[in-house]
């Protein structure tokens, strides 16, 4: 395991938890620093900084007003929302205690206000009409998106959420190349124009219904992805002519090279595609 992969895995190692450091990948990264002093030091001074960000969010106490800011925060908005009467509305008095900051300068009041509506989301069950299901159905079916691309929008979603964490990662095309060849997944065999000199980012290696899936990302004006996947793999998912879908927000261009599936993917319509693979 070389250096930089080693910090790469390293970064996912949270301080002070047990069960991370049983992960095969992190104890076999741990078991650099015996040898490598300078990655040890490393080390020691990337869980002490993360020690301290984590001690510092600890540190943050809400207001101890703040239910009861909310609380007027929300009959003020359902008083301002009433139909307007010849009646002069009577004024709600703050809390006790309470300042006289208007409640939705309040910035725990907007934080409070989100994790209720998330809850409110998560917590209350809402059916959707067999219609509606119907039509969202019929829609996927005609946009005629294989389930492949369905399935890689999610991960695109995760890795620019940051939900992911790299595989491994490098400003190198040649060193993640090379990492996913040594990891048995489908790497290309040469890059598209599109990215080639190109800086990138870090790759990941992922299933799909039993295929293996490699992704490259890479990063210069736009934020690309190129995912590639053995033809035998995928078989009856593509056409042999190089196709263009749009889902999630994203644009995706198909072509087959050397029994491989590539997959370029962007951010926005299918107008911020590269012209030319």
């Amino acid at each position: 395991m070389e250096r930089d992969e080693a910090k790469a895995i390293l970064e996912l190692c949270r301080p002070g938890n047990a069960e991370d450091r049983l992960d095969p990948m992190i104890a076999e990264a741990l078991a650099l620093l015996e040898t490598d002093a300078e990655l040890k030091a490393w080390f020691e001074e990337q869980q002490s900084l993360d020690s301290r960000i984590g001690d510092c969010y600890c540190e943050l106490e809400p207001p101890a007003d703040l239910k009861a800011s909310i609380l007027v925060g929300m009959r003020a908005h359902a008083e301002n929302a009433k139909p307007v009467v010849e009646e002069e509305p009577i004024p709600f008095a703050q809390p006790a205690g309470s300042t006289s900051q208007v409640w939705w300068r309040n910035p725990w009041v907007g934080v409070a206000a989100v994790f209720a509506i998330m809850f409110f989301i998560v917590a209350v069950p809402r059916e959707q009409p067999a219609t509606e299901l119907a039509s969202a159905e019929s829609q996927v079916l005609e946009a005629n998106i294989p389930a492949m691309l369905q399935f890689l929008a999610g991960e695109i979603d995760a890795v620019t959420s940051r939900e992911r964490s790299f595989a491994k990662k490098s400003s190198q095309p040649a060193a993640l190349q090379a990492y996913l060849a040594s990891a048995g997944s489908p790497t290309p065999a040469k890059l598209p124009t599109a990215v080639d000199g190109t800086p990138s980012i870090g790759c990941f290696t992922f299933d799909f219904d039993g295929a293996k899936m490699s992704m490259i990302c890479f990063k210069e004006d736009e934020l690309m992805h190129l995912t590639t996947v053995c033809i035998t793999d995928c078989e009856g998912m593509f056409t042999e002519e190089p196709a263009i879908y749009e889902i999630r927000d994203q644009a995706f261009r198909v072509w087959v090279e050397d029994g491989q599936v590539h997959i370029l993917s962007v951010h926005g319509s299918k107008e911020k595609l590269p012209e030319f693979i």
